[in-house]
C-alpha cells in the first residue's frame, strides 16, 4: 500500500534531469552511422563492435524473417555472454517495428556505440553498463524498411510486414477481444526473445509524431479519446515526463507535429487514439515490463540521412541515460525458501500502489521501479505461506531499496507441526 504522503514526494521528484555526461556523437568516428544503413550493415556493425569489445557486448540473431533478414540485438553488460548470472535488472529497447519509421534504427545503433566506447571512460555509462542489462534491437521489420521509400513522410509503404501484418496491432490481447491474429514470425520472435529475455523497463521507437505513450492503448470499456487508466498509471506518467523533460523538445507544444496537442510532451495511449493487441499492453500486461512507447519525429522517413541521425541522436541522447536509470529507482531482492533456493514464479504485491510482478529469474531475483514513497510489500507462491514487509520507504537519496524473502513451505511447517505433536504424545 502507497501513503498518502507519496503523492506530494512523486510531484516533487517527477522530472529528474541529466547534466552530467558530456555530449558526444558516435557519428563522429564513424559517418556511417548518419546514413541509412542496410540491414546487413546492422548485422556486421554489432558483430564487429563485438569482436572490439567481447565483454561487454554479446550479439546474436532472434531468427529470420520471410525474406530472410536477421533480426539482431546486442546485449550490453559487464560479462554480458553470461549475463543472465548477474543481479541486474534488464532493460529492453526495439525500434523499427513499422519498416518505415525509421529514426529508432540510428538512434539505437548510436546508443550501442555510445555504451561500449564510454565505458570506463564516463562515470556514469560505466555504472549503467555494470550495474544494468541492456537488450537493443535495432529493427524488428527489417523486410518492411527493405521496401521503404526515402523521403515517404506520411505514407504506409514498408509499414507492413512481407506479409501484410502491422506488428504493432499482432501481439495477444489480454482483454480478449477474440480478434484472430496473424502471428507474424516477427511477432513470434519478438515474443519468444521477450519471454526468454525478461525485461524491468523497455521502449519501442516509433515516427509520426513527438511524444512519449504509455499504457492503456486500448480498453474495450472506454471509447477512443478517454484516459484509460492501468495499476501503474501514476509511475508510468512519471516515467513519460522525464522522457519528454530530458529530450529537446518533445515538452515544447510549439515543437510538436500538426495537429498534435500533447501536454508536457505525454499520453494516454488510449486517451490518443485506441490500439488493442499493441505490443505495449502486451508486454505491461504478460510480462510485467513498463514499457513507453517513444514517437521520435514528424515525418516517418526523411530524406536528410545525415541531418535526421544527428537530430534524433541529440534530441533523445539525455532522455535515453535518464530513462535507464529508473530500473534501478523502487525496490530489488530475491525470494528464497528456508534452504536457500530460488522460488522462481513468486509473487511481489504492492497492493494498490500497482500492479503484481512475477518472479522469473531462476535464482529467484525481482526487480521493481516504484515512486518515492512508503510501501507494504508482501511476496507469496503457491505452497509456501506468504511474507509482508511494511513501512518500506523509498526516497530521492535513497531511491533503490534491497527487500528480501523467506519463505516457508506449508507442507514442511505441517509435517513439523506433526513431529512436534507426535513428540508432546509421546512424552505425556
Amino acid at each position: 500500500m502507497l501513503s498518502i504522503s507519496s503523492a506530494v514526494i512523486y510531484f516533487l521528484f517527477a522530472v529528474s534531469l541529466t547534466s552530467e555526461l558530456d555530449f558526444w556523437d558516435p557519428s563522429e568516428d564513424d559517418a556511417t552511422l548518419n546514413t541509412y544503413f542496410s540491414n546487413e550493415y546492422i548485422e556486421s556493425k554489432l558483430k564487429e563492435l563485438m569482436q572490439q569489445y567481447p565483454k561487454l557486448i554479446w550479439v546474436d540473431s532472434m531468427g529470420p524473417t520471410p525474406n530472410g533478414n536477421g533480426i539482431y540485438y546486442a546485449t550490453i553488460t559487464e560479462n554480458a555472454q553470461f549475463w543472465s548470472m548477474y543481479n541486474r535488472p534488464s532493460i529492453k529497447l526495439v525500434a523499427n517495428m513499422h519498416g518505415n519509421e525509421i529514426r529508432g534504427r540510428g538512434l539505437l545503433m548510436k546508443f550501442i556505440v555510445y555504451l561500449v566506447t564510454k565505458y570506463k571512460v564516463e562515470e556514469e555509462v560505466t555504472d549503467l553498463v555494470k550495474n544494468t542489462i541492456f537488450h537493443i534491437v535495432p529493427t524488428i521489420n527489417p523486410d518492411g524498411f527493405d521496401k521503404a521509400r526515402r523521403g515517404d513522410c506520411t505514407g504506409t509503404t514498408g509499414r507492413y510486414t512481407k506479409g501484410g501484418v502491422d506488428l504493432n496491432r499482432d501481439f495477444p490481447d489480454h482483454w480478449l477481444t477474440g480478434k484472430k491474429l496473424k502471428f507474424a514470425d516477427e511477432t513470434r520472435h519478438i515474443m519468444n526473445f521477450t519471454k526468454k529475455n525478461p525485461s524491468v523497463l523497455s521502449i519501442s521507437f516509433h515516427d509520426g509524431a513527438i511524444v512519449a505513450n504509455y499504457p492503456w492503448d486500448a480498453h474495450p470499456q472506454l471509447g477512443s479519446g478517454k484516459y484509460a487508466k492501468s495499476p501503474d498509471d501514476r509511475l508510468f506518467y512519471n516515467l513519460a515526463i522525464n522522457y519528454a523533460r530530458n529530450h529537446r523538445v518533445m515538452w515544447d507544444t510549439s515543437q510538436q507535429c500538426t495537429g498534435d496537442r500533447f501536454t508536457n510532451g505525454v499520453t494516454n495511449g488510449n486517451r490518443w487514439y485506441k490500439v488493442f493487441n499493441s505490443m505495449q499492453d502486451w508486454n505491461y500486461f504478460y510480462m510485467g515490463s513498463l514499457e513507453l512507447t517513444i514517437e521520435l519525429g514528424c515525418c516517418k522517413y526523411p530524406s536528410d540521412a545525415k541531418k535526421t541521425y544527428t537530430d534524433v541522436w541529440a534530441d533523445n541522447f539525455n532522455s535515453l541515460i535518464e530513462f535507464s536509470k529508473s530500473a534501478r529507482r523502487g525496490i530489488h531482492g530475491s525470494v528464497k525458501n528456508v534452504a536457500g533456493r530460488a522460488i522462481n514464479g513468486a509473487t511481489i504485491d504492492i497492493g494498490d500502489a500497482g500492479s503484481n510482478i512475477t518472479v522469473k529469474h531462476m535464482m529467484g531475483w525481482y526487480w521493481r521501479p516504484l515512486l518515492p514513497g512508503t510501501y507494504t510489500v508482501t511476496a507469496s507462491h503457491k505452497g509456501f505461506y506468504s511474507l509482508t514487509q511494511r513501512d518500506i520507504v523509498i526516497t530521492e537519496k535513497e531511491p533503490y531499496v534491497e527487500v528480501n524473502f523467506i519463505l516457508m513451505s506449508i507442507s514442511q511447517v505441517r509435517a513439523l507441526r506433526k513431529r512436534q505433536t507426535q513428540k508432546k504424545r509421546r512424552l505425556l
